[in-house]
C-alpha cells in the first residue's frame, strides 16, 4: 500500500508540474533522490537600446586670430562610437584649413580673416543613422 501511495504521489507531481510551456521532464537530483522543477529555457539577452546620434560643434573657442592654429573639434553622443564625417557645404575650406572626415575636426592655420560656417553630415558607421551639425569658425586680423 505504501508503494501504491508513493506512486501515486509521483504522478500527481508531475501532472501538476506540467504545462504548455514547460518541457515534460523532470530531474531528479542524483545525490539527494528529490524531484526538482525543470530549468526554465534560457532566455535571449535583451539588447541595450541604442542612444540616437546628435552632434554639435558648441564646445569651441568662438573667435580665433589669424595668428593662431584652430582646432575645432565635435561633439558626439550616442550611435556606435563609429561615425563618418562628411562636409556637406559648397563652400570651400579657408586657405590653411583642413578638414578630417575620419574624425570631424577642423585643424589648421587660418591665414584670412572671416566668418566660416560649415553644414557637416555624420553618420553612424555602424547603424547608418545620420545627422547633421553646424561648424562656425570665426578668424579676425
Amino acid at each position: 500500500m505504501m508503494r501504491a501511495s508513493a506512486i501515486s504521489f509521483a504522478m500527481l507531481l508531475l501532472s501538476s508540474a506540467a504545462d504548455a510551456s514547460e518541457p515534460s521532464v523532470v530531474w531528479r537530483s542524483s545525490t539527494s533522490g528529490v524531484l526538482a522543477a525543470p530549468a526554465p529555457a534560457s532566455e535571449t539577452p535583451a539588447t541595450p537600446p541604442v542612444t540616437p546620434l546628435a552632434v554639435t560643434y558648441g564646445g569651441n573657442p568662438f573667435a580665433w586670430s589669424t595668428r593662431e592654429s584652430v582646432l575645432v573639434m565635435p561633439d558626439v553622443s550616442g550611435g556606435s562610437g563609429q561615425y563618418v564625417y562628411a562636409l556637406a557645404t559648397a563652400m570651400p575650406l579657408p586657405a590653411g584649413q583642413a578638414f578630417d572626415s575620419a574624425t570631424g575636426i577642423f585643424s589648421g592655420h587660418v591665414q584670412v580673416a572671416g566668418d566660416f560656417q560649415f553644414s557637416i553630415l555624420v553618420r553612424d558607421a555602424a547603424t547608418s543613422a545620420m545627422t547633421t551639425a553646424v561648424a562656425r569658425i570665426v578668424v579676425v586680423k
